[in-house]
């Protein structure tokens, strides 16, 4: 009978270790389970991306002001190659003219055609030498090339650069602007008054050209040239085929 007992008992303690470790076996198999499925967040400090600095190289468009604009007037640049017409509207005592004006510039050369009720004028310069003559007569005048005259004064636009050498006290305005009348929505725009005439200019800060110019006289606007058109090109463009020639059909500069 006490074989008989010990026998179950030993029974007994065999099934219940057989019960544990199954347990424990199952128990493992959990947690590794549920480390493979676990997602591991990352750290918060390293996920942060840093903020972006702003560029120092960028000007400071919205800063523009009556005080720093003829420095940035100045720090303009135009393009080498572009073709650019205005339209030129001169009033006085009730009067009013219109000119069209069509520029070529190609570097050194530059063309200029001017069109009113009376003719058709032709400009042709490479800086040093200026060809000047009518349409539908072939006499050509040569004339030595002033060095300091710019693009807009030869198709007799006042130059944005007056601004930059005007007397700083003559400035009466200075801005960063938005227009989306001109090629290029982002213009500087400066004005200055001198000698009882103000001078509006509104320059195209991605090209550096005059997109505007007007002069007032006792409130009265006198002359107002208006961009129309502009198309930036480059050396050897097509466009420029038989522009910078002479009515004989020859080119001065070789």
């Amino acid at each position: 009978q006490n074989q008989k007992n010990r026998r179950t008992l030993l029974m007994f303690i065999l099934a219940t270790l057989a019960v544990i470790v199954v347990i424990g076996a199952l128990f493992v198999g959990n947690m590794q389970q549920n480390k493979r499925d676990a997602i591991v967040l990352p750290d918060a400090a390293q996920s942060t991306q840093p903020e972006l600095q702003p560029d120092e190289n960028e000007p400071a468009l919205l800063e523009v002001t009556r005080e720093n604009v003829q420095s940035i007037v100045r720090s303009l640049r135009r393009p080498q190659y572009y073709h650019q017409t205005y339209t030129i509207t001169r009033q006085m005592n009730g009067a009013v003219s219109e000119t069209s004006a069509e520029l070529w510039v190609a570097d050194t050369r530059v063309c200029a055609v001017l069109t009113t009720a009376s003719g058709e004028k032709h400009i042709l310069t490479d800086g040093e030498t200026l060809y000047v003559w009518y349409a539908g007569d072939e006499t050509v005048r040569t004339l030595a090339a002033s060095q300091d005259a710019t693009m807009d004064e030869l198709i007799g636009i006042p130059t944005y650069e007056q601004v930059g050498a005007m007397p700083p006290a003559s400035i009466t305005d200075g801005e960063f602007i938005t227009d989306d009348r001109y090629d290029s929505g982002r213009q500087i725009f400066a004005a200055a008054e001198q000698d009882g005439v103000r001078r509006e200019c509104w320059i195209s800060l991605d090209y550096g050209l005059l997109t505007e110019s007007i002069l007032k006289r006792e409130n009265e606007t006198v002359y107002d040239a208006l961009q129309t058109g502009l198309e930036i090109l480059a050396a050897g463009d097509e466009a420029f085929d038989d522009v910078f020639v002479l009515p004989d059909g020859t080119s001065p500069f070789q």
